[in-house]
């Protein structure tokens, strides 16, 4: 970077300086892993592939890809504590830490002390400065499971004078869908770069870790779900429960942060409430809401579920991953926001895997349906698993376009 280069970069911490600082104070937990995101410490192991995912979603479905580029050494990174943790718990042998903010001093610290062989970006994290940084270095930049929506494509062409050469920096792309391909030409991508190699989330992962035995204990009878929740969706879901009889709710927030406001939420309802932190030893029972303040057990949770909302779909955040449930055996619910998932949707659907609603009063008569009959709603699972077999090897081929650039 030259002095224009430093003098804009200066500029612009000196700028974002009071409002950092004030983030800080109001919100502790952005202190977390602070190093971290300054490109200053972190677990490191120099000379490796750096595969980076935006969260616990991401992480999960790179971690299969991680697995068969093991032997050219890999490091992984994330934007959040808990895709953090949830790296780490399943890989600890894996250098894993928190991405470092698309600041050019930031991204220069954390390139400096890896010294990455390839940077592999795994779906839409598209960070400028971290592009350009690898880019100047002679690392190859290569997305993966690369899915743009045609919103994002129209919000970026508005940057040109960003996205044009962030585009041209990218050494290959291995994009999700062929209509992800060709939305990533139009953001100007060459098009020799462009491959598509399909979406990493569609594929099986590793089998979900056992239930820890106080969590297996409690979860005897008819189990329904809803997670990946934000804020507005935990009420419509426990609006939708209100109408449902026989059963005890699972939820599961987005993000930690949330969980106990979340948990108020609960208790104004009038339901009674449990959290995984203060589990206790007696079975859940009907009309009864567990809330899941920890990390890495929802696919077990899937598992022994009749159905499961997935959230970030009621409200307009895109949708978030709905085949985690379906690959265990749990039918999905998913409101009308799906520009996110929207392959694997049209994956899905026609099984009778994956049910469309609108409202909480959907959301309540698909989980009623599903308690009715659940040997049906087991029986769309297995339908929409074998649809996600045949969906192909998006590992080997995304593998081999990493490889190509080493």
């Amino acid at each position: 970077m030259g002095p224009l280069g430093h003098s804009v970069a200066a500029l612009v911490a000196a700028g974002a300086m009071p409002l950092g600082l004030a983030a800080l104070a109001v919100r502790p937990r952005l202190r977390l892993g602070l190093a971290e995101r300054l490109g200053r410490r972190g677990e490191v192991r120099s000379g490796s592939i750096w595969i980076h995912g935006a969260s616990v979603g991401e992480i999960r479905a790179a971690l299969p890809l991680a697995e068969r580029l093991e032997s050219h050494g890999v490091c992984l990174s994330t934007q959040t504590v808990s895709g953090r943790e949830v790296a780490r718990r399943a890989r600890p042998e894996w250098p894993c830490a928190l991405a470092p903010l698309d600041h050019p001093w930031c991204v220069a610290a954390a390139l400096s002390r890896v010294r990455p062989s390839a940077l592999v970006l795994v779906e839409n994290e598209l960070w400028p400065a971290w592009i350009r940084a690898a880019h100047d270095r002679g690392v190859p930049v290569v997305a993966v499971s690369a899915r743009l929506s045609a919103r994002s494509l129209r919000r970026w062409r508005r940057l040109r004078v960003v996205s044009r050469p962030l585009a041209s920096r990218l050494a290959a792309v291995g994009a999700r869908t062929q209509a992800d391909a060709a939305r990533f030409a139009e953001l100007g991508v060459p098009g020799e770069r462009i491959q598509v190699t399909g979406d990493l989330k569609l594929l099986p992962g590793a089998d979900p870790e056992g239930l820890a035995p106080d969590l297996a204990a409690v979860l005897g009878g008819p189990l329904l779900v809803a997670a990946s929740t934000h804020a507005g969706e935990e009420a419509a879901a426990l609006a939708a429960f209100a109408d449902v009889a026989g059963a005890a709710l699972v939820l599961a927030p987005r993000h930690p942060e949330r969980f106990d406001a979340v948990a108020e939420l609960v208790r104004g309802a009038g339901l009674p409430l449990r959290r995984r932190s203060t589990l206790g030893g007696a079975p859940l029972v009907a009309r009864e809401v567990l809330l899941l303040d920890s990390l890495g057990e929802l696919p077990g949770i899937f598992a022994r579920a009749t159905s499961a909302f997935v959230g970030g779909s009621l409200v307009d955040r895109g949708g978030h991953n709905v085949v985690e449930a379906v690959r265990v055996g749990c039918p999905v619910v998913v409101g009308p926001h799906l520009a996110n998932v929207e392959h694997a949707v049209s994956l899905l659907a026609p099984s009778g895997a994956l049910l469309r609603i609108d409202d909480a009063a959907g959301l309540g008569q698909a989980w009623r349906r599903a308690l009715a009959e659940p040997e049906a709603a087991a029986a769309r699972a297995r339908a929409g698993a074998e649809a996600l077999t045949k969906a192909g090897d998006a590992v080997e081929r995304s593998a081999r376009l990493v490889e190509a650039q080493l």
